[in-house]
């Protein structure tokens, strides 16, 4: 069974792993694709933003602040399980 990723499946899984980071919860009730719960996550060398929207698009960034390069920049949709699973690991990796 797929595993469902929201933000209370990051709060649970990725969120503890997250030492040295600085994060940040919001929410806003209208969005582009619905309501959306956004996690910003701030350490001296990375940052970025992971977005949940309430109609099941994920949006993913991450910026090096050392190098100054963007290392990730995702929008899947609904139906992109299997990357989205993908970008996760990739963002874990950067973590």
């Amino acid at each position: 069974m797929e595993q469902v990723r929201n933000i209370e499946w990051f709060k649970d899984e990725l969120a503890p792993k997250l030492e040295g980071y600085e994060l940040d919860y919001k929410f806003f009730d209208e969005g582009d694709f619905g309501s959306l719960n956004q996690v910003e996550f701030n350490s001296k060398k990375r940052g970025g933003n992971i977005d949940f929207w309430g109609l099941g698009w994920l949006g993913i960034f991450v910026w090096d602040y050392e190098t100054e390069e963007q290392l990730l920049n995702l929008l899947l949709e609904p139906n992109q399980e299997r990357e989205k699973e993908e970008a996760f690991k990739k963002l874990q990796e950067f973590l």
